[in-house]
């Protein structure tokens, strides 16, 4: 008996959990937190938080075809994914250490975020980048499309209307700590080009 409710639990459990993405490459050192290694083909549930290594990377895609992929020496959760035709896509992660570059499917409605520890930023449809330094701070680059960034104490201390910073093609990049965000600006060519590296290809 004891046996049977144990098994029931499981596939309860199983039938729970929510498939959010697959990985679709990875190269270097990329694992789950439980130091179980990514392989092409894997399919990760929400909850999931991966990290690679110093030559780390892994791309992941989702069902409404969006792409992310973790550069080297990175941490990221995955809070959140939903996308049907019965509801809105409603798409969440938690950087807390490195870089990770998104190409969002443009879709009518939800939401797609990605938190930090000192930042949020929001979209629906754009290809941009977010990288979370050794002492916390966000940057975040716009590459097309828009994306709006505010830091992360911004909602809890209620100094709207300054935030959210938007980027866009010109003004494409901006800096926080968990207080405030700079102006956006535009990035320079060579800051960019070690993004790109980093992260190599969002196709």
């Amino acid at each position: 008996m004891k046996l049977l409710v144990l098994m029931l639990s499981l596939l309860g459990s199983a039938a729970l959990a929510q498939q959010a993405c697959e990985v679709v490459a990875v190269s270097g050192e990329a694992q789950r937190v439980d130091g179980r290694a990514l392989a092409v083909g894997d399919k990760l549930d929400v909850g999931t938080t991966l990290r690679t290594g110093a030559a780390g990377r892994v791309r992941l895609r989702f069902g409404d075809g969006s792409v992310l992929v973790l550069a080297d020496r990175s941490q990221l959760r995955i809070d959140a994914y939903v996308a049907s035709a019965a509801r809105p896509r409603e798409a969440e992660f938690m950087l807390e250490l490195g870089l990770v570059g998104q190409k969002v499917s443009p879709v009518a409605g939800g939401a797609w975020k990605v938190r930090t520890p000192t930042a949020v930023t929001a979209v629906r449809g754009t290809e941009f980048s977010v990288e979370v330094g050794d002492d916390r701070a966000t940057a975040v680059h716009v590459k097309t499309g828009e994306v709006d960034v505010e830091p992360a104490g911004a909602q809890t201390r209620g100094i709207k209307p300054r935030y959210p910073v938007r980027l866009a093609k010109a003004l494409n990049g901006t800096q926080c700590d968990a207080r405030e965000c700079t102006a956006a600006v535009a990035w320079s060519a060579e800051r960019l080009q070690r993004l790109e590296q980093r992260l190599g290809s969002l196709d």
